[in-house]
């Protein structure tokens, strides 16, 4: 259907010129089979051909070319998140472990936004809405092209840094703790932090695991004064069990 729907105006008048040609070649074989021998000029083929053929044509890549559009959209619907415009959940882990096919090492972050939800209770869920766009801008600004960046649900978000260095990671994750400005009509500029997490990828550790490592650096940032950069350690993991248990 691809190859059918064309992508310019250009590949429009390609497309029709094509199919029109078919149609002049089967009106010009049905006449010689079946038109008893009557003869009529190569251009009264062509006309007809222009007259009964184009505007059936004409139809069928308008048709064609919505349903591409409508794919796309749904597509684009299933694999990002309508708000933010970052990858959904599913698309972020799926992405993920594709970069971790091709890059070995990496760091996992898991970064949430600090008291949002007094954010929603004090000036109301369009500030909320504004709030995590704000964030979406600040996290695609500090991030390079290949990393992959995704919205997991309400106002946590994720982030992995394809083979990079820890020290790399742990300034990337300095700047995201650092007080992200928002403009509201109602009540003007506001501000919000964000807790982060993260962890130090091995191709051998499934993504689960790296995940709940992550969010435990991440429940301890939180549980220790909020808008930190956290690494895991196995000493951390243990404190956040105990602490939720």
């Amino acid at each position: 259907m691809r190859l059918l729907a064309p992508q310019s105006t250009l590949g429009f008048v390609v497309r029709l010129a094509v199919w029109l040609g078919f149609v002049t070649l089967a009106n010009i074989a049905f006449a010689t089979f079946f038109g008893g021998g009557a003869y009529y000029s190569l251009w009264f083929y062509i006309a007809h051909s222009i007259v009964v053929g184009g505007p059936v044509i004409t139809f069928f890549f308008i048709i064609t070319i919505f349903q591409l559009r409508l794919q796309r959209r749904l597509w684009r619907l299933s694999r990002m998140d309508g708000l933010t415009g970052l990858n959904n959940r599913n698309t972020f882990f799926d992405v993920a472990a594709q970069a971790r096919m091709r890059e070995n090492t990496g760091v996992l972050m898991m970064l949430d936004a600090d008291r949002f939800k007094a954010i929603n209770d004090t000036y109301g869920h369009q500030a909320g809405d504004i709030c995590l766009q704000a964030i979406a801008a600040k996290l695609r600004e500090n991030i390079r092209q290949d990393d992959v960046l995704g919205r997991l649900g309400g106002e946590e978000f994720a982030i992995y840094l394809l083979n990079v260095a820890p020290e790399t990671a742990q300034s990337i994750g300095a700047r995201l703790t650092q007080p992200i400005k928002f403009m509201t009509e109602a009540h003007g500029e506001l501000t919000v932090t964000l807790s982060i997490g993260a962890v130090i990828t091995q191709p051998t550790i499934p993504i689960d695991t790296l995940l709940a490592r992550a969010d435990a650096a991440l429940y301890y940032a939180k549980q220790n004064g909020r808008a930190l950069f956290v690494n895991w350690t196995p000493s951390l993991q243990k404190k956040a069990v105990m602490a939720r248990g």
